[in-house]
């Protein structure tokens, strides 16, 4: 399999990990919808990754099911099933991530959170407070309001990073011509950015599970291009959000090479953490974590 076999990735959902599909009804009448991936029955990790994605509990859920985890992926506001909230900011997505959680009769759960879910992550472990098992970071982001924010930042995400903080009002349309494009064309969009990967990520995405993923998930998140703004726009606005006030263990891994949340930002959180360990994975970018996941998820269950 590699990654120019286009006929046996004709259709990309045929890989991708069987979801358990649900969604509650919050206090104010809004949907949150959720899937559940891994084992069927065991220690919950809520996951929480980039705008409208799923990417990270689709591939965290192989690692999930060999290790007995139930992975929970919430859908935020505005993408899949979930009710838009223009007025919820992120401590009370934090909140209604906290009524999913406890209407689901869970009284125990750790957390992984990634880029664009960093701060719902923090949001959830202050909420959770002594029922989080574990908060782990596979490739965090710093709050992109403050002046070093984009240190070591490179490649497109940089640039929506800057327009986030000084021309927010640019980015749905910017967010809807990227939509057009990559819904037009999924594999080629998946294509163009996966050419540069570094060597761990290409080995990662010759897997036709982690590739369909890339490609699936790359349309998702760009499908509801207001919600997406939005999104962009609250990581560049303070987030409400205390790191000290987080009480379960945290740990971060991130790649070396990840031109996106790279090693300064998983280190300066570190430091907001009380100094969590922070794992750099050689050669490796986002897709290229995926050999650690097993060490994430451990951490995050209170299993490490």
């Amino acid at each position: 399999m590699t990654m120019d076999n286009t006929a046996e990735l004709a259709d990309p959902h045929r890989h991708l990990p069987t979801a358990r599909e649900g969604s509650i009804v919050l206090a104010d009448g809004r949907t949150l919808g959720h899937g559940r991936y891994g084992a069927a029955d065991g220690p919950v990790v809520v996951v929480l990754d980039g705008p409208g994605s799923r990417g990270l509990g689709r591939a965290a859920a192989r690692a999930a099911q060999e290790l007995g985890v139930t992975l929970l992926v919430p859908d935020r506001p505005g993408f899949g099933a979930s009710t838009p909230a223009p007025g919820r900011s992120i401590a009370d997505v934090g909140e209604d991530l906290l009524a999913l959680v406890r209407s689901l009769g869970i009284t125990r759960f750790g957390i992984l959170g990634q880029s664009g879910g960093t701060p719902y992550a923090l949001a959830l472990a202050v909420a959770g407070g002594d029922a989080v098992t574990g908060l782990a970071f596979a490739g965090i982001i710093s709050p992109l309001g403050e002046p070093d924010a984009l240190e070591d930042v490179r490649g497109p995400m940089r640039t929506m990073f800057q327009l986030s903080r000084r021309a927010p009002w640019l980015l749905r349309p910017l967010l809807g011509a990227v939509a057009r494009k990559t819904l037009k064309d999924p594999e080629a969009a998946a294509r163009a950015y996966a050419k540069d990967v570094p060597p761990a990520d290409r080995a990662a995405l010759e897997d036709p599970t982690l590739w369909a993923i890339h490609t699936v998930t790359s349309a998702e998140a760009v499908a509801a291009p207001a919600a997406f703004a939005r999104e962009a726009r609250l990581l560049a606005r303070p987030w409400g959000v205390d790191p000290a006030a987080v009480t379960a263990p945290a740990a971060l891994w991130v790649g070396a090479l990840d031109p996106v949340h790279p090693p300064v930002m998983s280190r300066r959180m570190a430091a907001r953490l009380g100094g969590a360990p922070v794992t750099v994975v050689s050669d490796a970018a986002t897709f290229g974590l995926v050999s650690v996941y097993p060490d994430i998820l451990r951490h995050a269950t209170g299993r490490a």
